[in-house]
């Protein structure tokens, strides 16, 4: 591992960029065992998914690699993909999950549904804002899902205190029909 990883610092430094084959050659190992030991990791460039730069080719090249080098049921190694790539590894692996078409629907991801809705966006195009391959019928059932919470989320005190309050004002002047629809 730290012979690899000295001898890729020397090529990157060399020139800014690594020939896994001819170090996989200098070592008498395969270019897979050379991706899998390296830690050198300088240089990497960050991925981030946005849907306005993404690029199809660079995702299909870790796809490929990824297919060509750790077929089912073999485990992908992250680190192999990170060197293959020149990407940080935390990057890869989340671009591969999106790439699978996994959402983590976090707090966040669903406050940007949100959003996104409150702005007019349509489900489709905020599918395609979250990720490249993800289908809006997911959007949709996370929007609603958190819809369906808030709905049937237990009232706060400072709710029912909003509620009490308006019922008392209200009560006399009002039917109780058109009360019950205020509150």
């Amino acid at each position: 591992s730290q012979t690899v990883s000295h001898e890729v610092q020397k090529q990157y430094e060399q020139q800014q960029s690594v020939d896994w084959a001819e170090i996989a050659q200098q070592l008498d190992l395969s270019e897979r065992e050379c991706l899998e030991a390296n830690q050198y990791n300088v240089g990497k460039a960050q991925w981030i998914y946005h849907p306005d730069t993404f690029s199809w080719d660079m995702a299909n090249r870790m796809k490929t690699f990824i297919k060509d080098n750790y077929p089912e049921p073999l485990p992908v190694n992250y680190t192999a993909v990170s060197n293959y790539m020149w990407i940080g590894m935390s990057d890869c692996v989340k671009m591969a999950s999106l790439l699978r078409g996994e959402m983590a629907w976090t707090a966040e991801t669903i406050a940007r549904v949100v959003e996104l809705r409150k702005q007019g966006m349509i489900y489709k195009d905020i599918a395609r804002q979250l990720s490249p391959v993800l289908n809006k019928s997911k959007v949709v059932a996370a929007y609603y899902g958190h819809i369906k919470s808030k709905v049937n989320a237990p009232l706060t005190c400072k709710e029912k205190h909003r509620i009490k309050e308006l019922v008392d004002t209200h009560a006399e002047q009002m039917p109780f029909t058109e009360l019950r629809a205020l509150v």
